[in-house]
């Protein structure tokens, strides 16, 4: 009896090691792949956090909603003028391209000192099979008089 209990106790702890592995992991991999600094631009650093949601619209039969949530920061050594962030949703399954602008005409101060939150939600028809629509930000921002442009790939 005691050998078939330290078995049951090795197992229970490879388990919780095993889960704790894996929870640890996903957790790091998927911060790691919603919080990228991209690289410098003209001396400025263009950081962004987003979160993606796809699913059923509340009370409305048929739809489908696709949020996207984030934040934008410079995180750069020179002050950004003018932003502008654009969302892009891209449904291929309806070909269409929506571009919703949800910050306009704002600063951004230099190393992340503040930075920009936004929203935007794009409603559709459901699709069976279900099929994802492409969400982008792009950003928009004045330095020298010139307008500088910033895609998330």
């Amino acid at each position: 009896m005691e050998h078939k209990t330290k078995i049951l106790v090795i197992g229970v702890m490879i388990a919780v090691i095993t889960i704790g592995v894996i929870i640890i992991g996903t957790v790091f991999l998927g911060y790691s792949l919603y919080n990228f600094a991209e690289p410098k631009v003209n001396g400025m650093d263009i950081s962004y956090d987003v979160v993606y949601i796809q699913g059923a619209a509340e009370n409305l039969t048929g739809m489908e909603s696709v949020k996207l949530y984030g934040t934008v920061s410079n995180t750069g050594d020179e002050e950004l003028k003018n932003i502008t962030v654009t969302v892009i949703f891209t449904d291929t399954a309806h070909d269409k391209v929506v571009r919703k602008t949800v910050v306009e005409g704002v600063d951004l101060l230099l190393d992340g000192a503040a930075s920009v939150e936004f929203d935007a939600e794009y409603l559709r028809e459901m699709t069976v099979p279900k099929t994802l629509v492409d969400g982008t930000i792009q950003v928009n921002w004045t330095a020298g008089g010139e307008l500088k442009t910033f895609t998330t790939r």
